[in-house]
């Protein structure tokens, strides 16, 4: 499956807030600068809390070294925002391919012409959408006021605040509120609106009667590409998994233990993104039974008459068979067609596959490998490698 963009294709690249950086100059055309913007959502988040809290430090010593231990800040900004940007170089083209799929397969047939094409500019349509952008920002803002309100202001860190006996935001404070977190949040509303548009254009093409080939040897009638969207989505998963990582290392540190209860949180939220992530390949069981159905009734009537045709030649009534059955083609042709029935009978019900489930996992489960050697002490460490060497 081919992976390459073209500009008339061009479809999930868009979402908010690409519309915005276009308008910016950010992104020109087919050209996402990727690396660029990645690195500017990385200063401009990260960059400003470190110099303002330097800067208050002469009020407020404490400020610069409590931001210095703030892991889950650093992961934030310095590896999940940038991690959200950068996956548009990965998911949007692959997400594309697999929109293509369906025609170039041949899997949507004329008569159907409409109905896709119709899904698609809709789809293309809502990720243009200014409305849509103008709410993903208001949303990111919604949230981060509701959170600030919300919360007692004894329970905000150290840097975020002047010292003062009045409760009142440092500077940084203020840019962690009205800059870094609404734009960390906008990156995600913005991937959590292409998803959703993603799996609503998966809903309209399952209810089409696609041409499905039940002996497809991706083990999935033709529509095991469906599964590379885990591997699609797998940045957007470690980018969130960043940001729970970081929260929990931030605990490790100021206990010196992992909770059990945010531990077990943690795990559940994990296997709630994976199964987001997956949930819109279901849409496919409904007509991937169908097609198992009819297949297994067809193939299996095929591979009985084939079947008995060669038994009664090669064994009904005592034949006898000589050296030259093995130059016979009967044997491979049967063998040939049983191995296409074998494929029918191992139909998936679901369009994916063991690698693209491997890599959401690797994705969701690397930012915890600092976490587990951080809670771990070095002691045990040290002594479970002994362990393997004597």
């Amino acid at each position: 499956m081919s992976e390459d963009r073209h500009p008339t294709d061009a479809i999930f690249e868009n979402g908010p807030p690409v519309s915005l950086q276009r308008r910016l100059g950010l992104v020109k055309g087919s050209q996402l600068n990727v690396g660029r913007r990645a690195l500017m959502v990385g200063l401009i988040g990260w960059l400003p809390l470190l110099v303002l809290a330097g800067f208050q430090s002469a009020l407020h010593p404490d400020g610069i070294t409590s931001l210095l231990w703030e892991v889950d800040v650093h992961a934030r900004y310095l590896v999940a925002a940038p991690l959200l940007v950068l996956a548009e170089a990965q998911c949007a083209p692959r997400l594309n391919a697999i929109v293509r799929y369906f025609a170039d397969a041949g899997l949507v047939t004329d008569k159907d012409r409409g109905a896709y094409d119709t899904a698609l500019a809709s789809t293309r349509a809502l990720l243009n959408s200014n409305a849509a952008e103008i709410v993903v920002i208001t949303l990111a803002y919604l949230v981060v006021s509701a959170a600030a309100f919300s919360l007692p202001f004894d329970q905000f860190p150290v840097w975020h605040k002047t010292g003062n006996s009045t409760p009142t935001f440092a500077p940084a404070g203020w840019w962690h509120v009205l800059v870094s977190l609404p734009l960390l949040l906008t990156l995600l509303f913005g991937w959590a609106w292409r998803f959703a548009l993603w799996a609503h254009f998966l809903w309209r093409i399952a209810r089409i009667e696609l041409r499905l080939l039940a002996s497809h040897p991706d083990g999935a009638a033709g529509l095991a590409v469906l599964g590379y969207s885990l591997r699609a989505f797998s940045p957007i998963a470690m980018a969130v998994a960043t940001i729970v990582a970081g929260r929990l290392a931030q605990i490790v540190l100021a206990d010196g233990v992992m909770p059990r209860d945010t531990t077990i949180f943690s795990a559940c939220l994990l296997l709630a993104v994976g199964a987001l992530f997956a949930a819109p390949l279901f849409l496919f069981t409904p007509i991937l039974m169908r097609t198992l159905r009819h297949g297994s009734f067809e193939y299996g009537a095929l591979a009985n008459r084939v079947g008995a045709a060669f038994e009664e030649k090669w064994i009904g009534l005592g034949r006898l068979v000589d050296n030259s059955a093995l130059e016979r083609p009967d044997f491979s042709a049967t063998t040939d067609l049983y191995a296409i029935v074998a494929n029918v009978y191992s139909l998936r019900l679901v369009p994916v596959d063991l690698k693209s489930i491997t890599a959401l996992g690797v994705a969701l489960l690397l930012p915890f490998v600092p976490v587990v050697f951080l809670a771990m002490p070095v002691k045990e460490i040290l002594a479970e490698l002994k362990g393997l060497l004597f």
